[in-house]
């Protein structure tokens, strides 16, 4: 009777656990489902915030200056050139990243004023859009229409075909 009683438990105790794992397993699952449901409901609504973009941009600048100051140094030889050459790659990787970044800014609509120092240490206080222009990034007018290149033609938005049957 002790061997059936023992069993017995351990059968019991067997099932209450592999039911408290399967439960809990379902209430995760569950609670991440409806995360993804928020998520995808209001995507617009979950944008980030300028400051913490221009944070990243700071952070990339200061990586982009850190990468610089090892590319300056003399090259010691074939194999370090080479590693220069990554370096210099990342760099342009970076300014690409932070480019996007502070288009997005601008996009979202707004324009804030950023401090910028310059390489002889001068440090000037410009719009956000007047040094994109200085740097040469180029950021769409706000109320342009998206365009399309085909071949050697732009096709604007609304454009409308002349229904001939022209080739050029």
């Amino acid at each position: 009777m002790d061997i059936i009683v023992v069993f017995a438990y351990f059968i019991l105790g067997v099932v209450v656990g592999a039911t408290g794992v399967i439960s809990l397993a379902l209430i995760y699952a569950k609670r991440s489902l409806d995360k993804r449901k928020e998520e995808t409901k209001s995507p617009g609504t979950k944008m980030e915030s300028v400051g913490s973009r221009m944070k990243k941009v700071k952070d990339i600048t200061t990586e982009q200056l850190d990468l610089q100051s090892q590319v300056v140094g003399p090259q010691k030889n074939a194999l370090h050139g080479r590693y220069k050459n990554d370096l210099n790659g990342r760099i342009k990787e970076l300014e690409l990243q932070k480019a996007d970044i502070l288009r997005s800014i601008i996009a979202d609509g707004f324009d804030p004023e950023i401090t910028v120092v310059d390489g002889a240490g001068v440090v000037t206080t410009i719009k956000l859009s007047e040094f994109l222009a200085q740097t040469g990034v180029v950021v769409p007018p706000k109320n342009s229409q998206p365009t399309k290149q085909v071949n050697k033609f732009t096709v604007h938005k609304g454009g409308k075909d002349d229904g001939g049957n022209t080739t050029h």
